[in-house]
């Protein structure tokens, strides 16, 4: 979506409708038309990113869960390198930087935690698990900018394997807050190929 492209370049208030309109090769009216505002035009943009992202899980079926959630990982850096701009916005700019986009990839996140648990066989649902995946996936966020801001220093794999094995420490964290529950099955699935 052109819109994407053009909110990834530049911060959402330096980008004009003509320039998604000209980019695009669509009448400036046929956007107010169909989005009704600039602000509609960005939201739809920041749902299109999401859905983007959750087609990150659309991986290949018949592999190890540890590969699948690898092939998850490597799609969400490749998508955000390819969208820098808006990554770090929304991950360095939090909450406070757009309420609504936030909650948009805030429901993403929650998806790829309940994903995860359901791939490795663990209820997204309890409560300590909710809260240190959670936390993982927030480091995620912070690794990801990081990783962006200073030039994608480390292969997109290795960042997947690192991310692999922070998971691993959520769930074991888990476990720590809530004696209940048993991870070890699932690491052993996450550590799969």
């Amino acid at each position: 979506m052109t819109a994407i492209e053009k909110f990834s370049e530049r911060h959402y208030d330096e980008v004009a409708v003509s320039d998604i309109a000209e980019a695009a090769g669509v009448a400036h009216g046929l956007l107010f038309h169909y989005f009704q505002s600039k602000r509609g035009i960005y939201l739809e943009a920041m749902r299109a990113a999401a859905r983007d992202l959750d087609s990150a899980r659309e991986v290949e079926q018949g592999i190890p869960p540890g590969g699948q959630v690898r092939q998850m990982f490597e799609a969400h850096f490749r998508y955000l390198a390819q969208h820098q701009g808006l990554a770090l916005r929304l991950i360095l700019g939090g909450r406070g930087a757009d309420p609504e986009a936030w909650e948009l990839f805030e429901e993403d996140r929650w998806r790829s935690i309940d994903w995860v648990c359901n791939l490795i066989g663990l209820d997204p649902q309890r409560p300590a698990l909710r809260l240190m995946l959670r936390a993982t996936v927030g480091c995620v966020d912070e690794a990801t900018a990081n990783w962006l801001e200073s030039g994608q220093q480390f292969e997109i794999e290795l960042m997947a394997e690192a991310l692999v094995d922070l998971t691993v420490a959520g769930l074991r964290g888990a476990a720590r807050l809530d004696e209940s529950l048993d991870v070890e099955k699932a690491v052993a699935l996450l550590q799969q190929r």
